[in-house]
């Protein structure tokens, strides 16, 4: 949900690693054409990898903690890059689990021939950037707005309590509004031309949902946050 379509800092390697898990048949994920360029991906991340996804974020993450809590929270662009920036670019070729993240969802485009986006092959990216952004539960939310990256495309996945999300793509007849649940993924062309409208509206309370909710132990944050972890991909 950032709007920059720059990325601050350069990453070749990760500190967590994981082997990328790209076999379709080995997981329960499905997939949901929203509209022609807008997807979503239910269940693409497992427990496992959210969790080393999550770690890695908290590795990086050099966001001040002293500063006072604000009466009604705004959502918080975490500082993950060097320099005060939020975002991270990877090459396509580093070992991490952001291009692990990233691998698998296109492997689930692909066997369903989603991977051309935009005119461009997801398969063959050259970097992607990642921000992350926390949302407090219940009122955190993101107005509806319209990405304006040209040749780029987001992957976007959701940790932690669960997000009513809304999306309105250029071929809706009206606007749809679901909840985006933990190791759940929204992808979409970020041009301005796609015009893909979408908004974060509310955040439930109460922590993940379902399986990941065992994941709230490890990660008290959790119980009251949600994360969007956004991956833009370049070509």
């Amino acid at each position: 949900m950032a709007s920059s379509c720059e990325a601050d800092a350069s990453k070749d390697d990760c500190s967590v690693k994981q082997d990328a898990v790209v076999e379709v048949e080995a997981t329960v994920a499905s997939i949901q054409i929203i509209d022609e360029e807008c997807f979503l991906i239910r269940g693409l991340l497992t427990l496992g990898e959210q969790a080393a996804l999550f770690e890695y974020i908290k590795q990086l993450d050099k966001t001040p903690s002293n500063q006072p809590r604000a009466m009604v929270p705004a959502p918080k662009t975490l500082l993950l890059g060097d320099d005060g920036n939020p975002s991270v670019r990877y090459s396509s070729s580093a070992a991490c689990v952001v291009n692990d993240f990233v691998a698998k969802a296109v492997a689930i485009l692909k066997k369903h021939h989603l991977h051309v986006i935009g005119g461009h092959d997801s398969c063959a990216y050259k970097s992607l950037s990642m921000a992350t952004i926390q949302y407090e539960a219940p009122n955190g939310c993101f107005p509806a707005h319209v990405d304006h990256c040209s040749d780029s495309c987001v992957f976007l996945a959701s940790l932690g309590c669960s997000a009513n999300f809304m999306v309105k793509g250029p071929t809706m007849v009206e606007k749809l509004q679901f909840k985006l649940h933990s190791g759940d993924a929204l992808v979409f062309n970020a041009s301005g031309e796609a015009g893909v409208l979408h908004s974060v509206v509310s955040i439930d309370e109460g922590g993940p949902r379902g399986i990941a909710k065992t994941l709230e132990q490890s990660f008290p944050t959790w119980h009251q946050h949600r994360y969007g972890v956004q991956c833009r991909m370049f070509f």
